[in-house]
Protein backbone atom coordinates (compact mmCIF):
# COMPACT_ATOMS: atom_id res chain seq x y z
CA UNK A 1 0.00 0.00 0.00
CA UNK A 2 3.04 2.68 0.94
CA UNK A 3 4.36 1.61 -2.66
CA UNK A 4 1.07 2.82 -4.42
CA UNK A 5 0.85 5.96 -1.81
CA UNK A 6 4.44 6.79 -2.89
CA UNK A 7 3.57 6.11 -6.54
CA UNK A 8 0.77 8.48 -6.66
CA UNK A 9 2.54 10.96 -5.32
CA UNK A 10 5.63 10.73 -7.49
CA UNK A 11 2.88 11.31 -10.39
CA UNK A 12 1.37 14.11 -9.11
CA UNK A 13 4.59 15.82 -8.48
CA UNK A 14 5.88 15.34 -12.38
CA UNK A 15 3.13 15.96 -13.87
CA UNK A 16 2.34 19.55 -11.95
CA UNK A 17 5.94 20.59 -12.99
CA UNK A 18 5.44 19.10 -16.47
CA UNK A 19 2.02 22.00 -16.41
CA UNK A 20 3.56 24.61 -14.66
CA UNK A 21 7.00 24.04 -17.51
CA UNK A 22 4.61 23.27 -20.54
CA UNK A 23 5.53 26.52 -22.42
CA UNK A 24 9.73 26.47 -21.99
CA UNK A 25 8.91 22.55 -23.28
CA UNK A 26 6.70 23.44 -26.24
CA UNK A 27 9.11 26.57 -26.80
CA UNK A 28 12.31 24.24 -26.94
CA UNK A 29 10.63 21.20 -28.70
CA UNK A 30 9.48 23.67 -31.52
CA UNK A 31 12.98 25.42 -31.50
CA UNK A 32 14.12 22.04 -31.82
CA UNK A 33 12.41 21.30 -34.68
CA UNK A 34 10.27 18.37 -33.04
CA UNK A 35 7.68 16.83 -34.73
CA UNK A 36 4.44 18.78 -33.97
CA UNK A 37 2.66 15.60 -34.03
CA UNK A 38 4.21 14.21 -31.47
CA UNK A 39 3.93 16.87 -29.00
CA UNK A 40 0.43 16.95 -29.75
CA UNK A 41 1.02 13.61 -28.54
CA UNK A 42 2.50 14.14 -25.32
CA UNK A 43 -0.17 17.12 -25.04
CA UNK A 44 -2.75 14.12 -25.17
CA UNK A 45 -1.07 11.71 -22.42
CA UNK A 46 -0.34 15.06 -20.11
CA UNK A 47 -4.78 14.98 -20.49
CA UNK A 48 -5.15 11.76 -19.68
CA UNK A 49 -2.69 11.83 -16.62
CA UNK A 50 -4.43 14.74 -15.70
CA UNK A 51 -8.25 13.42 -16.15
CA UNK A 52 -6.92 10.44 -14.56
CA UNK A 53 -6.06 12.37 -11.25
CA UNK A 54 -8.84 15.01 -11.15
CA UNK A 55 -11.90 13.12 -13.07
CA UNK A 56 -12.50 16.74 -14.32
CA UNK A 57 -14.91 15.31 -17.61
CA UNK A 58 -15.56 19.02 -19.05
CA UNK A 59 -11.46 19.89 -18.47
CA UNK A 60 -10.78 16.38 -20.60
CA UNK A 61 -13.18 17.18 -23.40
CA UNK A 62 -11.73 20.73 -23.70
CA UNK A 63 -8.26 19.32 -23.50
CA UNK A 64 -8.64 16.00 -26.06
CA UNK A 65 -10.02 18.75 -28.30
CA UNK A 66 -7.40 20.53 -28.18
CA UNK A 67 -4.39 17.54 -28.28
CA UNK A 68 -6.14 16.32 -31.57
CA UNK A 69 -6.61 19.61 -33.30
CA UNK A 70 -2.97 19.76 -32.91
CA UNK A 71 -2.79 16.06 -34.15
CA UNK A 72 -4.89 16.45 -37.09
CA UNK A 73 -3.76 19.58 -38.47
CA UNK A 74 0.04 19.35 -37.15
CA UNK A 75 -0.18 23.24 -36.62
CA UNK A 76 1.88 24.09 -33.52
CA UNK A 77 -0.70 27.29 -32.56
CA UNK A 78 -2.68 24.55 -31.27
CA UNK A 79 -0.24 23.54 -28.80
CA UNK A 80 0.03 27.40 -27.63
CA UNK A 81 -3.68 27.51 -26.75
CA UNK A 82 -3.31 25.11 -23.40
CA UNK A 83 -2.10 27.86 -21.09
CA UNK A 84 -5.57 29.79 -22.49
CA UNK A 85 -7.59 26.37 -21.81
CA UNK A 86 -6.31 26.34 -18.05
CA UNK A 87 -6.35 29.89 -17.25
CA UNK A 88 -10.12 29.81 -18.80
CA UNK A 89 -10.96 26.72 -16.72
CA UNK A 90 -9.54 27.48 -13.57
CA UNK A 91 -11.42 31.05 -14.13
CA UNK A 92 -14.92 29.56 -15.01
CA UNK A 93 -13.66 27.13 -11.61
CA UNK A 94 -13.55 30.41 -9.72
CA UNK A 95 -17.01 32.46 -11.99
CA UNK A 96 -19.20 29.21 -11.28
CA UNK A 97 -18.59 29.04 -7.79
CA UNK A 98 -20.13 32.19 -6.92
CA UNK A 99 -23.40 30.89 -7.86
CA UNK A 100 -23.55 28.52 -3.93
CA UNK A 101 -20.49 28.53 -1.94
CA UNK A 102 -17.47 31.14 -3.57
CA UNK A 103 -14.62 28.60 -4.19
CA UNK A 104 -12.03 30.90 -1.57
CA UNK A 105 -15.27 30.77 0.98
CA UNK A 106 -14.88 26.30 0.58
CA UNK A 107 -11.09 26.74 1.01
CA UNK A 108 -11.65 28.98 4.42
CA UNK A 109 -13.98 26.78 5.52
CA UNK A 110 -11.90 23.42 5.47
CA UNK A 111 -8.89 25.33 6.80
CA UNK A 112 -10.89 26.95 9.80
CA UNK A 113 -12.51 24.22 12.30
CA UNK A 114 -15.12 26.62 13.90
CA UNK A 115 -18.12 27.97 11.18
CA UNK A 116 -17.07 31.04 9.28
CA UNK A 117 -18.49 34.69 10.35
CA UNK A 118 -20.58 36.52 8.03
CA UNK A 119 -17.57 39.11 7.62
CA UNK A 120 -15.39 36.82 6.63
CA UNK A 121 -18.52 34.98 4.56
CA UNK A 122 -18.81 38.46 2.61
CA UNK A 123 -14.87 38.94 2.15
CA UNK A 124 -14.37 35.04 0.76
CA UNK A 125 -16.84 36.02 -1.77
CA UNK A 126 -14.91 39.46 -2.78
CA UNK A 127 -11.87 37.43 -3.21
CA UNK A 128 -13.56 34.86 -5.26
CA UNK A 129 -14.53 37.80 -7.48
CA UNK A 130 -11.31 38.86 -7.85
CA UNK A 131 -9.68 35.89 -8.37
CA UNK A 132 -12.29 35.44 -11.05
CA UNK A 133 -11.49 38.50 -12.84
CA UNK A 134 -7.36 38.01 -12.19
CA UNK A 135 -7.73 34.30 -13.94
CA UNK A 136 -9.95 36.10 -16.93
CA UNK A 137 -7.26 38.74 -17.45
CA UNK A 138 -4.94 36.35 -17.60
CA UNK A 139 -6.69 34.24 -19.80
CA UNK A 140 -6.99 37.00 -22.22
CA UNK A 141 -3.17 37.76 -21.94
CA UNK A 142 -2.57 34.44 -22.94
CA UNK A 143 -4.78 34.13 -25.78
CA UNK A 144 -2.98 37.53 -27.13
CA UNK A 145 0.29 35.39 -26.83
CA UNK A 146 -0.93 33.13 -28.76
CA UNK A 147 -0.28 35.17 -31.94
CA UNK A 148 2.86 36.38 -30.73
CA UNK A 149 6.69 35.18 -31.18
CA UNK A 150 6.83 32.09 -29.74
CA UNK A 151 9.04 33.71 -27.08
CA UNK A 152 6.86 36.13 -25.68
CA UNK A 153 4.19 33.45 -25.57
CA UNK A 154 7.02 31.00 -22.91
CA UNK A 155 7.62 33.70 -21.40
CA UNK A 156 4.23 34.99 -20.22
CA UNK A 157 2.38 31.97 -20.02
CA UNK A 158 5.93 29.88 -18.17
CA UNK A 159 7.36 33.30 -16.14
CA UNK A 160 5.18 35.98 -15.97
CA UNK A 161 1.74 34.82 -15.59
CA UNK A 162 2.88 32.69 -12.32
CA UNK A 163 4.81 35.82 -11.04
CA UNK A 164 1.87 37.95 -11.59
CA UNK A 165 -0.03 34.91 -9.68
CA UNK A 166 2.08 34.54 -6.91
CA UNK A 167 1.86 38.91 -6.79
CA UNK A 168 -1.81 38.36 -6.06
CA UNK A 169 -1.60 35.43 -3.50
CA UNK A 170 1.02 37.72 -1.59
CA UNK A 171 -1.55 41.03 -1.56
CA UNK A 172 -4.76 38.82 -0.94
CA UNK A 173 -2.78 37.21 2.04
CA UNK A 174 -1.63 40.70 3.22
CA UNK A 175 -4.65 41.83 3.14
CA UNK A 176 -6.41 39.32 4.80
CA UNK A 177 -3.79 39.24 7.72
CA UNK A 178 -4.40 42.97 7.82
CA UNK A 179 -8.42 42.60 7.96
CA UNK A 180 -8.02 39.92 11.10
CA UNK A 181 -5.80 42.52 12.77
CA UNK A 182 -8.33 44.74 12.63
CA UNK A 183 -10.93 42.48 13.43
CA UNK A 184 -8.58 41.59 16.53
CA UNK A 185 -8.61 44.77 17.66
Amino acid sequence: MQLKKLLTIITKIISSVIIVIYPFIIFYALKQNIAVRFLGLVLLAMIIVSFLRNKNTYLFVLGLTLALLVILFNQDIFLKFYPVLMNSAICAIFALSLRKTPLITQIAQKMQKTPLNKKTVEYTKKVTYAWTIFMFVNAINSLITVFLSDEIWALYNGFISYILIGTMMLVEYIIRKRKEKCLHQ
